[in-house]
């Protein structure tokens, strides 16, 4: 059973604490902006194998939060589109799926050569994610079919048992998933290359509006 423990943005030891067990390799179920998360260090296969065998997932890419505009540069290409969307819409429930700039492990991936990433609109999340080393795997924390948890208690408990540690952060604010988009560089016409793979708490259409009203 993971260790159960309430944390806020205020107890930096706690959330020192947390990042070097994410460092360490150990796997968290923590509160985001949209639902609770289950992730750990994205650099580790391994840690990508033991959140797929908790979730009970059959292998698909999984996206990753990170604390900042500029440390998702790090990892994926942004062009015009894409910087419109997240100055937008970061922090807050979008998930951008771009080309991969770096190498990751083809688990967390499914073999792709692209990426979702976030940034969450959280406090906690955020201060979580930088002491883990800016980056961390943020997939929802339920049982692969099963509805996402919107607090502490109603985490799984084939998740909590084999987690090792629940970040108890309190209720979600938004309840729901991340839009996720797409976007496919070196296209030619603004509104190509743009697919909504997930409706969630953004409207679709809101999306493709604030495109709009970004092209020439």
């Amino acid at each position: 059973m993971g260790l159960r423990i309430k944390v806020t943005e205020a107890d930096e030891g706690k959330i020192m604490e947390i990042g070097e067990l994410v460092r360490r390799g150990g796997i968290i179920v923590f509160p985001t902006d949209t639902v609770y998360g289950i992730g750990g260090d994205p650099l580790s296969g391994a840690v990508v194998r033991r959140v797929f065998q908790i979730k009970r997932r059959r292998e698909k890419e999984m996206p990753i939060l990170v604390s900042s505009l500029e440390k998702a540069k790090e990892l994926v290409e942004f062009d015009d589109r894409a910087l419109t969307l997240a100055r937008l819409f970061w922090p807050g429930p979008l998930t951008l799926v771009l080309k991969m700039r770096v190498k990751l492990p083809e688990e967390l991936t499914a073999g792709k050569d692209m990426l979702g990433v976030r940034v969450p609109k959280h406090g906690l999340t955020l201060k979580i994610i930088e002491a883990s080393g800016g980056a961390l795997i943020g997939t929802s924390a339920n049982i692969s079919g099963r509805p996402p948890p919107r607090n502490a208690e109603e985490i799984d408990p084939e998740i909590e048992r084999e987690a090792d540690l629940i970040v108890d952060g309190g209720r979600t604010e938004v309840g729901i998933a991340s839009t996720v988009v797409e976007l496919v560089q070196n296209v030619v016409e603004p509104f190509a290359g743009i697919k909504v793979i997930r409706e969630g708490a953004i409207k679709a259409d809101d999306v493709i509006r604030a495109l709009r009203g970004a092209a020439p």
